[in-house]
């Protein structure tokens, strides 16, 4: 019980995490998914136009890298204000536009560059930082508030819309948002390392000078940055493709709506179990085994087997190690960099991971368009899911165990 003392000390900024994390551009994903249809039926929009939302997404691989650079010199509590305040405005915005889909746009991809400071790349610092024996667990607890709190706000606000209209439905959620803004950044700590170091601190001036010459030197960092790519490939899947593959193995719809709840319910145990283990084993061995286990799966789904066992068994292992990333990641950063640098790395990791997610799905749609199959692209992702891993657990050689911070 000793070591969960940490909680007690430190619950300001783990409880100001899961806030803002859960309140900004992260709940974005539930948040169009919600209103899309109200959104199209009024405005006439095609599936085409709004198909365009997925092309922003790529601005997130340029923005959080700077996101990240800007925590380490200036600390997480004025990066993350700039977004947590915004991001509500922006959904008022949203409430009281035309019809013009441009100009939805124009604020969807506003919203994305300026609220790019609320994601994980900020605010998981300021919980590596506060906590030590309990890292993982607490990396857990923060990043699981998108999908609790869309968990549970999704059927409540999906009642108040059909009730008062999509426009009140995007206020509600703004003045949600707004107060929880407010609640992050009067528990955030006001001053973050560097910037309260000693002068002449090392960790410091590597937080000022010279930062990305010195992560580029390291052959450590190009190895995370590979791996990551790589184990990210199955997930193109997971974001937008779940319930196509399960119907492309013949299961049924009612099944398919089942599997979706099990990859859901996968991801969260996943995160929870990831965090207690990165807390008492080491965190390369953890990471091989999270980012293997879609190997299993993938190979599974791409075999003659369709039972609706053995599809929920692949999509179960895939869901957990979709919510295992969100611990394993800024975890490892915390053990093989210097917490001067953490979001730095992070953002450039994040980006890594969005660049898989990119590239993926062009290769998703080659596949398809060249085989009508998902098989070959389950054999691919597979494939990269298995060398990622194994270079994760490279992680653990001698090596670079010395050069740890």
């Amino acid at each position: 019980m000793r070591d969960f003392g940490e909680f007690r000390q430190h619950w300001r900024p783990l409880t100001a995490s899961f806030l803002g994390m859960g309140s900004a551009l992260s709940l974005n994903s539930y948040i169009l998914s919600t209103f899309a249809p109200y959104l199209i039926e009024e405005f006439g929009w095609t599936r085409s136009q709004w198909a365009m939302l997925g092309i922003v997404q790529i601005l997130v691989l340029f923005c959080l890298p700077i996101a990240g650079r800007l925590t380490d010199l200036f600390g997480v509590r004025p990066v993350a204000a700039t977004g947590a305040l915004s991001f509500p405005l922006f959904l008022v915005a949203i409430a009281m536009m035309s019809g013009d889909i441009y100009l939805y746009l124009g604020i969807y991809i506003a919203q994305t560059i300026i609220c790019s400071t609320t994601t994980a790349t900020v605010y998981s610092r300021v919980v590596a930082e506060a906590f030590s024996v309990r890292r993982g667990l607490a990396l857990a607890i923060a990043g699981s508030s998108p999908p609790l709190i869309a968990a549970l706000g999704s059927p409540l606000i999906t009642t108040f819309v059909e009730r008062n209209g999509w426009r009140a439905g995007y206020l509600a959620i703004a003045v949600f948002c707004a107060v929880c803004a407010v609640a992050t950044i009067a528990l955030l700590p006001r001053r973050q390392r560097p910037a309260d170091s000693p002068a002449g601190d090392p960790a410091a001036e590597q937080a000022r000078k010279g930062v990305y010459r010195t992560i580029f030197r390291m052959p450590l960092f190009w190895m995370m940055l590979l791996a990551c790519f790589l184990v990210n490939l199955p997930f193109t899947l997971a974001i937008s493709q779940i319930k196509l593959v399960v119907l492309d193995q013949g299961i049924s719809d009612a099944d398919a709506a089942m599997m979706i709840s099990t990859f859901a319910i996968g991801s969260i145990v996943g995160r929870f179990a990831a965090g207690l283990a990165l807390d008492s084993l080491p965190g390369h061995i953890i990471a091989a085994i999270g980012f293997g286990l879609p190997f299993v799966g993938l190979l599974m789904l791409a075999s003659s087997y369709d039972t609706p066992l053995v599809v929920g068994c692949a999509i179960l292992l895939m869901g957990l190690s979709f919510g295992s990333e969100g611990d394993v990641i800024p975890y490892l950063v915390t053990r093989y960099f210097n917490m001067a640098i953490f979001s730095t790395v992070m953002g450039l990791l994040s980006a890594s991971i969005g660049s898989a997610m990119a590239i993926g799905n062009i290769i998703l749609g080659v596949a398809l368009k060249t085989t009508n199959s998902f098989d070959l692209y389950l054999v691919i992702a597979a494939a990269g899911s298995f060398a990622g891993s194994i270079i994760f657990l490279l992680l653990g050689l001698q090596r670079f165990r010395l050069g740890v911070h």
